[in-house]
């Protein structure tokens, strides 16, 4: 393994460290935040994050089934509500 290698690897852990770090920061806020709902604009400014980054988060946390996205708006996820509105 070369020094390269070694730095590679710590630019990476950190990078996947800082995008977990988000990841629970922004879902803690929903989960604490029921009626919290946010355009992605918004979720930008709240948490400070750039386009791509925050495109990247929300999309995850909704793929998770932990944010639904409505009206152009992310929101928390309620699995009960969302039978309803497919029935």
């Amino acid at each position: 393994m070369t020094l390269h290698d070694l730095l590679e690897d710590d630019v990476m852990t950190a990078t996947r460290d800082r995008i977990e770090d988000l990841v629970l920061r922004i879902q803690s806020d929903f989960l604490d935040n029921p009626t919290l709902a946010l355009t992605q604009p918004a979720a930008e400014k709240r948490f400070g994050l750039d386009e791509v980054t925050c495109a990247g988060v929300l999309g995850a946390l909704e793929e998770a089934r932990v944010l639904t996205r409505r009206e152009g708006a992310y929101r928390r996820y309620f699995p009960r509500l969302a039978a309803r509105r497919a029935a």
